[in-house]
């Protein structure tokens, strides 16, 4: 698997947690949403678990981090020389709330803000690829 969310339970409150052994691992509690317009808003464990990830590679993947500390995501991958769409990484404003910085091993790279995306076209001259994001 890519992922794992460990639970959700949409009657979970503070008081209650999520009704089970006193346990609280529900990803959003309604009690902790200050602002319903904000999709952040009531979200719990978000520096964990919302961070940068590919959401299409141009190729096949080889390596990535995320250094929750330093907000640093390293994504690696190694080209299909037919593939001409380009790599798209997610990456959530949450993490980055100031802006990012971006570093590519080549090619060229755009930033959709309102998509959270980044779009990355390699060159040809490398066989893999490495995108670094940090914070600006």
């Amino acid at each position: 698997m890519n992922a794992t969310i460990w639970n959700y339970t949409p009657d979970n409150d503070n008081a209650h947690s999520d009704r089970w052994n006193g346990e609280g691992f529900s990803i959003f509690s309604r009690d902790q949403q200050k602002d319903p317009t904000d999709i952040d808003s009531g979200g719990r464990g978000l520096r964990a678990f919302l961070r940068p990830y590919p959401k299409s590679t141009a190729g096949e993947p080889l390596r990535l981090s995320f250094e929750m500390k330093h907000r640093a995501f390293r994504y690696e991958f190694h080209h299909d020389p037919w593939v001409k769409a380009p790599t798209e990484i997610f990456v959530p404003r949450f993490q980055y709330p100031e802006g990012y910085r971006v570093r590519v091993s080549d090619g060229r790279w755009i930033s959709d803000p309102c998509g959270h995306l980044l779009r990355y076209w390699h060159t040809l001259e490398r066989d893999s690829h490495t995108i670094l994001i940090t914070p600006s």
